[in-house]
């Protein structure tokens, strides 16, 4: 490729083929050191490596170079994706690869700053003719990737609690009322979480992801308790069981969380993501669950089994989504780098 200028309001940026180079390399190296620990799924590889692979080509063909290019650049290929008619859901997982691939990018120092961040996917703003409010498989990988992953107790804490609510469908009251103590394995070595419903108790069976990012979260909880030397901080003052969700900072650090506090946490991260919409915010989550696992399984029993309705009929509104949308949230839960 010739050597491309290209300027914004600040800088003056020359990039040949050499420097796309160095941004490839960068990135694989993310891939393969930072993505899930640096033990991330072939497929989850080949996702990213083809999604940055289209966004470099469509750079090329605009006489764009990848390593200099603009948020207008970003926002006209996501105008491209769309007139090409992709599935908004789509859309939302090539902007997510391009995202992470000028932070790995920003993360060495090759550029100074992501210019695809900021740019929202567009959404269908359809639910169902019932008014159940939910997000796409696309939107619900943009909430999490939305999640800082530093490797905090409170970045750990998020994506935990969100992939209770999304993928295992827990209500932010069930979440509240959540003991570490709930966290069964049987005999068998299945694990299996008590949850303390509105109405009654049930148990979720949850996916292997979903463990794996509440193991982190418990193992980061339970050492900085240690560190603090004061292990009951935070329990019932009534069970004296201590709460599987805490509040962190300086004020209520260590306590149970609240639901305003669970509420805040997932409109944060919903406006973060440009989701938040009306009818937008904890509840859509436990929705999410329940819409993409009908669409996955047009099994309103099992709907019903995994949400605990005690009546078939809550879990049949399910059944009366316009299915526009992709199937149930499949990837693999983002991890801390």
């Amino acid at each position: 490729m010739d050597l491309i200028c290209r300027q914004d309001e600040n800088d003056i940026v020359y990039i040949n083929n050499r420097s796309d180079e160095v941004l490839l390399r960068a990135f694989a190296d993310f891939l393969m050191i930072d993505v899930a620990n640096g033990d991330a799924r072939d497929d989850t590889l080949r996702v990213y490596q083809l999604q940055v692979k289209n966004w470099i080509e469509w750079c090329y063909s605009n006489s764009v170079a990848p390593g200099s290019a603009l948020p207008d650049d970003v926002k006209a290929y996501r105008r491209f994706l769309t007139e090409s008619g992709m599935k908004h859901s789509t859309i939302s997982l090539k902007l997510t690869a391009i995202r992470r691939f000028y932070e790995a990018a920003a993360a060495r120092g090759l550029i100074k700053a992501n210019p695809a961040e900021g740019v929202k996917p567009p959404r269908e703003r359809d639910a169902s003719s019932e008014g159940i409010k939910y997000l796409s498989a696309g939107e619900a990988e943009v909430l999490f990737m939305t999640v800082c992953r530093d490797g905090s107790l409170k970045s750990l804490r998020d994506r935990a609690m969100l992939a209770l609510m999304a993928i295992e469908g827990l209500r932010s009251v069930e979440i509240v009322r959540a003991d570490e103590s709930d966290i069964e394995i049987m005999a068998e070595g299945e694990i299996r979480i008590l949850v303390h419903g509105k109405g009654r108790n049930g148990y979720i069976y949850p996916r292997e992801d979903t463990l794996r990012v509440l193991n982190d979260y418990l193992s980061e909880k339970r050492e900085k308790e240690k560190t603090d030397n004061n292990c009951s901080q935070g329990s019932s003052p009534t069970s004296g069981k201590k709460p599987l969700f805490v509040a962190v900072g300086n004020r209520a650090g260590g306590k149970r969380i609240t639901r305003d506090g669970v509420r805040c946490v997932v409109n944060h991260y919903l406006d973060k993501a440009g989701l938040k919409s009306p009818g937008i915010s904890c509840h859509a989550l436990r929705h999410t669950c329940g819409a993409l696992l009908y669409q996955a399984t047009r099994d309103v029993k099992i709907v019903q089994e995994t949400l605990r309705h005690a009546n078939i009929s809550m879990a049949a509104r399910y059944s009366h989504i316009i299915e526009r949308r992709q199937a149930r949230y499949t990837r693999e839960i983002p991890v801390k780098v």
